[in-house]
């Protein structure tokens, strides 16, 4: 049951990793695929309750036996699901995970249907009994027309183990493919929100502390110029949309302040609230931007 919760802790750190900003809107303009990335992390997490209710179990059926593989068969189709929503790759004909090939294989083979698969130039034929019902030890029956009857033993509760250790194994590999996705993706924004208003705070400490000091007054265009680079940046990470009313205030400030540069200063009401107000408001904002590029820290 460890693995199962290991599972669950995994998808929870997807979900808010889907959750970022950036990442919800690459992945949302291709409704269809945020759909399958959102619906197989969901399925993969309800589907470990099931595997947890089974493992508690102190004998098994026929059908409870049938009912779990068939689990751990789901499990791996969601886990191929959200590795072709991730890349955004076109989805396969068959199916790609090899490391599930070995249970995937014993599961079509045992407990697929019909009973009978073709092999080659020949058919066989398969069925299962359970061996012991406590141990969870199942007989694997099978013989076709130019072979006897031949037989294989498995224990259940082994497969669901190492189905899970491959699904905790393809989830970190899966994580490792969206972080480097994203830093390719970052690595190309021509705005870097970690090098904007650096020079803010000295300007707001000269305006709201020296009277006209002229300097200041004509570098003051800076400030500007980085509130658009803010805008432009936030608009290439396609978030502009939830920053606007922010940037709104910024800009609206900006323009209060510009008309009072050289006639009024610091020690006039309005001059000081519309510089100090705004100087805050920048300084929140330069928090919230250096959170957002940093989907992976």
């Amino acid at each position: 049951m460890l693995l199962e919760k290991e599972i669950r802790e995994r998808i929870s750190c997807f979900f808010d990793l889907i959750n970022h900003p950036q990442i919800q809107n690459h992945y949302i303009k291709n409704p269809e695929n945020w759909d399958a990335l959102c619906a197989s992390l969901h399925i993969i997490r309800d589907l470990q309750r099931p595997k947890e209710e089974y493992q508690s179990l102190e004998s098994i059926n026929y059908l409870e036996s049938i009912g779990i593989i068939q689990t751990i068969y789901m499990e791996q189709d969601s886990i191929e699901t959200l590795k072709f929503a991730i890349t955004e790759q076109k989805r396969s004909n068959y199916f790609i995970l090899s490391e599930y090939k070995k249970i995937r294989d014993l599961r079509n083979q045992v407990f697929g249907h019909p009973s009978d698969k073709n092999a080659g130039n020949y058919k066989t034929r398969h069925f299962f009994d359970i061996e012991n019902n406590q141990s969870q030890l199942i007989k694997h029956l099978f013989w076709g027309t130019e072979k006897e009857i031949e037989s294989e033993n498995f224990i259940i509760s082994n497969l669901i183990e190492e189905n899970s250790k491959i699904t905790i194994a393809y989830l970190e590999e899966f994580k490792k493919e969206i972080k480097l996705k994203f830093e390719k993706i970052m690595d190309n924004y021509k705005i870097k929100f970690d090098s904007l208003f650096k020079s803010a705070s000295y300007t707001f400490e000269k305006l709201l502390t020296k009277e006209n000091d002229r300097i200041t007054i004509d570098s003051y265009h800076s400030v500007d110029d980085d509130i658009k680079k803010v805008k432009q940046g936030l608009k290439e990470r396609k978030i502009l949309e939830e920053y606007e009313q922010k940037i709104g205030v910024l800009e609206f400030l900006s323009k209060k302040l510009k008309t009072l540069l050289g006639n009024q200063t610091y020690k006039d009401i309005e001059f000081y609230t519309y510089a100090s107000i705004l100087n805050d408001k920048i300084r929140e904002l330069t928090k919230e931007l250096k959170k957002v590029d940093k989907i992976f820290k």
